[in-house]
């Protein structure tokens, strides 16, 4: 009988997909954290902003900002912080946006998941949770007692996480002034107070009053009324002096020292409750769905005010008034309300109902200040309570405000908001740079800029921000490829080059001030004298016109004491010498240079023309690696960049079929060495100020110089078999080879080994290779693997994209069903599959053959 394709699609298709799912699963966590979910536990990262939809897995922090810090996840994933304090040493301040990780936080372990801060005046403390952790900086006792971390400088927190939840069970961490309340994706609450509100304990949730023996420095698990555990929960929020639960199922529970219940006449004032106290719902209607979110504004004055937000966009407020926080109302202070719009013709009067608000943001984090910030369905922002340093963007000085809008954001959209007692920072849909207004004191504005003003109105003049979940993608973009020269406080080094990554292509780059030398061919800028320097890119973007994002750099005058260290990558005959009849050769290579850990430390492209062919260089602040610590550190050649912080222990393999041969120590060759690694010893033990020269390394495509001479390579598909047929020519030191696979020709995947037929690894002769496979095997296997890599990729991943996987999971296992029925590969289209071999030496090392299509006979 004829056989067809459409009798071999599923397995054939199956195949390939799931050769492509495998190698998403293997992919480098640096290279999956461009997905700003990707270290998911429940919620959803991208649930985030006006376009937020269920509270199951609605994402409240994706921006956090207190008394002159803020913090915010951008789109690739990363957390990134500036302001006050905000220096591993909990003491400098960061000026412009930068990265939290193990190199601008030396000692820090683990990926940074979440983000709190607990402030007050112009102390504050901030909380980070990573996968190894629990960690803190800052001013002592801002959230977490000083018992438990004695010092400013960053302290992983000895006494953890609560027992028997690990960092993957916490769905949300929120943080305000002396309290940390964690919610687990079981729903369950645990807190951890330092506060010195009236009754200080009962914040615990777990019934305990007064101030016992380690009140402040153990976790409690949070306890309804009747003794048992407060359970189904997806949001804690809270202020200082009380916490506010939302459950699964729409209920509303309230503890701490000043609290209501929302009973309305019969609540004349706060009660302290010691144990989660149901409360009373507002009077929403059928049609207004479930509640979306929930929040809580207070200060040590003013009693709480409580607000609820309901799917339909109704929102409610319930508490005290005294600061207009509840808006125009003056009703008893335990009563729901829905705020009203100011009257088109008298702000100070009450207009339409806030019944269509999509996002709110009140101000939790300080114990001062009430107030609130909400987006509509229009995105017109406004705010309502305590205005403070301009905080509202409403105009200078303290005022009690009723709900209106700053006459900056008047007609913008805006796409999300966070307000602190201090600040509120907003993102609007045709601004690329973040908006913000209030404190600006020591770089709470992330402008580069440490001065002593106070912004009264929302200012752009600050820096791009791209943040998780909302914003939009055609938005500019300055990225930094790889990683260069910095000092512990972010600022960059003078005499250094960064490459930039303009997204999208096309746009006008421009230095808008300071003094640097702007390359728009290679899109580089040269760091030439200290100060600060602002670059600008503009796009024309649809719907909105021209936009400019910002990039601001800090330099520093050369970040001393420094160490330098310069090398070259250089075609050579196989003895690792250096002479002039060898050029250099990049390769489209970089060069990275590694802590004693295999943390990057830096990260640059080998230079691709002109005098400096070939050539690299690192300067690095000595301050960098005294706290990195003693160790052998290493430079390391890649085929891409790689970010700050990532975690590299090997080299690549040379693209374009070549292989290391060797490297070159100032003059000491060392043919041995094909590792494309190159140890530099302790740095810390280096002279400031010193330099080392020529760490150069030594590559070649001549098959006469690399270990392995690969001759002829072919790959067919004969009757159902896949077989790969390859001789070598020469074997030198040579241990095994990995047979590769791709879909693309790009991303390989391992799918079989075979050992060296040389003797001891070394063969002056040529020998014959083959590797096979029965093709229902080979569709067995990569499908099994595939099936693997689903599962284990949809582990972690956010709730919607967990349901993909699930999808893609089924594909994957009815194709195997399928295929085991009856496979056979003779449908499979020429060109559709790569195969290459890679040669493995007895240390480790590796080259590769080219890459081949797969044929069919």
């Amino acid at each position: 009988m004829q056989k067809t394709k459409n009798k071999y699609f599923i397995p054939v298709a199956a195949v390939y997909a799931l050769i492509m799912l495998i190698q998403l699963a293997l992919m480098p966590a640096s290279a999956q954290a461009q997905n700003c979910f990707a270290n998911s536990g429940c919620q959803d990262y991208t649930n985030y902003g006006i376009n937020s939809t269920t509270a199951a897995t609605l994402e409240y922090d994706n921006i956090v900002t207190g008394a002159g810090q803020t913090i915010a996840r951008n789109a690739k994933g990363e957390l990134v912080i500036f302001g006050r304090y905000a220096a591993n040493d909990g003491v400098r301040n960061i000026l412009s946006p930068m990265p939290i990780n193990n190199i601008l936080f030396p000692g820090l372990t683990g990926t940074p998941l979440k983000a709190g801060i607990g402030s007050f005046g112009s102390d504050a403390q901030v909380i980070l949770l990573t996968t190894d952790g629990l960690w803190a900086w800052g001013v002592l006792n801002s959230a977490i007692s000083s018992t438990l971390v004695p010092n400013r400088k960053l302290t992983k927190v000895p006494l953890g996480l609560p027992a028997g939840v690990t960092p993957a069970d916490v769905k949300m961490m929120f943080v305000t002034y002396k309290s940390i309340a964690i919610t687990t994706c079981a729903g369950n609450v645990h807190v951890l107070t330092n506060s010195n509100s009236p009754s200080n304990a009962v914040l615990r949730g777990d019934g305990t009053t007064g101030t016992p023996a380690g009140w402040n420095t153990t976790w409690s698990t949070v306890l309804k009324t009747d003794g048992t555990p407060l359970t189904n929960v997806v949001a804690t929020r809270g202020g200082w002096g009380m916490f506010y639960a939302l459950t699964s199922s729409g209920e509303l529970y309230t503890w701490g020292s000043y609290t209501w219940l929302g009973t309305g006449t019969t609540e004349t004032s706060t009660q302290i409750r010691s144990r989660a106290t149901l409360m009373t719902l507002p009077p929403a209607d059928a049609a207004d769905g479930p509640i979306k979110m929930i929040g809580l504004t207070a200060d040590d004055f003013i009693p709480p005010t409580y607000y609820v937000l309901y799917q339909s966009g109704k929102l409610f407020a319930m508490g005290a008034s005294g600061a207009r926080n509840r808006g125009y109302y003056t009703l008893t202070n335990g009563s729901w309300n829905v705020p009203e719009y100011p009257s088109a013709g008298n702000p100070n009067a009450a207009g339409p109902l806030m019944t269509d608000i999509k996002w709110i943001s009140p101000n939790e984090t300080d114990p001062a200040y009430p107030s609130i910030n909400v987006i509509n369905s229009a995105g017109r922002l406004y705010n309502f309570g305590e205005e403070v340093y301009g905080n509202l963007g409403r105009g200078a000085g303290d005022a009690l405000r009723y709900p209106g809008q700053s006459p900056t954001l008047t007609g913008t959209d805006v796409l999300a908001a966070e307000a602190s007692g201090y600040n509120t920072v907003v993102i609007t849909k045709c601004q690329p740079n973040f908006g913000i207004a209030g404190d600006n004191f020591d770089g709470s504005r992330g402008s580069g800029i440490a001065s002593t003003i106070i912004d009264d109105d929302f200012t752009f003049n600050t820096a791009g921000l791209k943040v998780c979940g909302i914003s939009t993608p055609t938005m500019p973009e300055i990225n930094i490829l790889g990683a260069p020269s910095i000092n512990d406080v972010g600022e960059y080094c003078n005499g250094t080059t960064v490459e930039l990554d303009l997204v999208p292509a096309g746009g006008t780059l421009a230095i808008r001030s300071g003094t640097a030398n702007l390359n728009t061919t290679d899109n580089t800028i040269s760091f030439t004298t200290a100060g600060l320097v602002t670059i600008g890119y503009t796009v024309t973007v649809p719907d909105c016109g021209p936009v400019e994002v910002i990039r601001v750099f800090n330099v520093n005058g050369g970040c001393t004491p420094n160490i330098t260290l310069t090398g070259s990558v250089w075609r050579d005959n196989g003895d690792a010498v250096i002479n002039g009849g060898e050029p250099n050769y990049a390769n489209n290579m970089w060069a990275n240079l590694t802590g004693p850990n295999g943390e990057v430390i830096s990260s640059v492209r080998v230079t691709t023309s002109g005098v400096n062919l070939g050539n690299y260089s690192f300067l690095v602040s000595k301050a960098i690696i005294n706290q990195i610590g003693a160790g052998n550190y290493a430079v390391i050649l890649t085929n891409a960049s790689k970010r700050q912080g990532a975690i590299l222990t090997a080299a690549d393999i040379p693209a374009n079929g070549y292989g290391y041969t060797g490297t070159n120590n100032n003059g000491t060759a060392n043919p041995s060495n094909r590792t494309g690694k190159l140890d530099v010893g302790d740095l810390m033990a280096a002279t400031d100020n010193s330099t080392l020269p020529n760490l150069s390394f030594g590559i070649s495509n001549d098959p006469l110089v690399l270990p392995v001479n690969f001759g002829s390579i072919t790959a067919k598909i004969i009757n159902g078999q896949l077989l790969v047929e390859w001789n070598t020519l020469k074997e030198s030191n040579n241990d095994h080879f990995e047979i590769e696979a791709s879909v693309d020709g790009v991303n390989f995947t391992k799918i079989g080994t075979v050992q060296s037929k040389a003797l001891n690894g070394n063969s002056e002769q040529a020998l014959q290779y083959q590797f096979q496979k029965d093709a229902a095997d080979s569709s067995s296997l990569l499908l099994s693997l595939g099936i693997l890599a689903l599962g284990v990729a949809g582990i972690g991943t956010a709730r919607k994209f967990r349901l993909v996987f699930g999808f893609l999971l089924l594909l994957g296992v009815t194709g195997f069903v399928a295929g085991c029925k009856k496979v056979n590969q003779d449908g499979l289209e020429d060109g559709k599959l790569f195969i290459r071999i890679v040669q493995v030496d007895k240390d480790g090392s590796k080259t590769q053959s080219k890459a081949i299509a797969v044929t069919k006979n």
